[in-house]
């Protein structure tokens, strides 16, 4: 098992050593991405000018040629590569195929993957560890246990990552406070890259979809993401990414950062005024610095965006920024 490498060099990565890589497609996606890497450029410090790599891994929906300028005027290299050939709804196979094509590929020492519906709004600090990740917000389909009614899953699961279930660590989740077995948010994910966590996620989850292994199989379940309603098949999947991306990083290392309460903000979950941010289990609070608005950039949302926004602290001339920016977004439809 690779562990971490100690050395007198800083604690905190260069921007230098880090790519910041995403998915993006002519969907939804695109306009999130755009304001995504806008983000990163206008609030990012220290990390405001590291290298981006955006990629489309199925060719047919490639991004349009005015998001193409766009991209390559913030200065993010873009890339159009078949790497998901799956046929399959889930669209977040998308962000396996792609980290782990770009393990193989990028020079960077760090890889920094992180879902398209997310802004920066602050500077981050990146940590030397093997690993950096946020815990899940909610239970979901994570096992809590073994009389969990998911942990006959995970511990499937386990047997094709070639690990023993019991190795992962216990931790709580951001908003409903449950604890389960490691589940990290595959939104926001900080690897070393020699280490090949991405491509054993890759590994993982791929031969549990040879299997058919859905964490959330026959549930009815209709889940509504960033891009609106995924429909019944993909939100059999739901969480399984996820929990494939928790298993490889413990087939890999224990070195595991824990980002703090300022990192992948769940802004969708913080709209009603019934919970506040950061919950007592975490830091003290402070200025956020990366927010997962999952849908709230769609006008019928906005004012609960705002609201959001407000309720974790974001300065007022951040707030302003990005509703001056809701308009790439245009009308909705699924």
């Amino acid at each position: 098992m690779n562990e971490t490498i100690h050395s007198s060099i800083s604690p905190t990565l260069a921007a230098e050593e880090i790519v910041f890589l995403l998915a993006v497609e002519r969907n939804r996606l695109e306009p999130q991405a755009l304001l995504l890497c806008e983000s990163l450029r206008a609030f990012g410090g220290r990390y405001a000018n590291a290298a981006i790599l955006a990629v489309s891994p199925r060719p047919e929906l490639a991004v349009g040629p005015a998001t193409r300028q766009r991209l390559e005027h913030l200065g993010v290299e873009y890339r159009v590569e078949p790497l998901n050939r799956t046929g399959s709804p889930y669209g977040t196979i998308n962000r396996i195929v792609v980290g782990a094509w770009a393990e193989a590929l990028r020079t960077e020492p760090y890889i920094v993957v992180l879902d398209t519906d997310m802004l920066w709004v602050g500077e981050p600090s990146f940590v030397r560890r093997n690993v950096g990740v946020r815990p899940v917000d909610l239970q979901g389909s994570a096992s809590s246990g073994e009389r969990d009614p998911f942990d006959p899953y995970w511990q499937r699961l386990a047997v094709l990552a070639g690990v023993d279930l019991d190795r992962l660590p216990f931790l709580r989740t951001t908003i409903d406070g449950v604890s389960i077995r490691a589940s990290y948010n595959g939104g926001f994910t900080v690897v070393r890259r020699d280490l090949g966590v991405l491509e054993a996620t890759r590994a993982i989850f791929f031969a549990s979809l040879a299997e058919g292994l859905r964490p959330r199989a026959d549930e009815g379940l209709d889940i509504f993401a960033s891009t609106g309603s995924v429909g019944l098949e993909a939100s059999e999947w739901w969480g399984s990414s996820q929990a494939a991306l928790s298993l490889a990083i413990t087939s890999k290392t224990s070195d595991v950062a824990i980002y703090d309460a300022r990192y992948n903000i769940p802004l969708h979950l913080l709209t009603s005024g019934d919970r506040s941010w950061p919950l007592p289990l975490d830091a003290e609070p402070a200025a956020p610095i990366l927010l997962h608005y999952h849908y709230l950039a769609e006008p019928a949302f906005r004012a609960d965006f705002r609201r959001a926004l407000v309720s974790v602290g974001c300065a007022p001339a951040v707030v302003a920024w990005i509703e001056e920016r809701w308009g790439v977004f245009g009308p909705f439809t699924e």
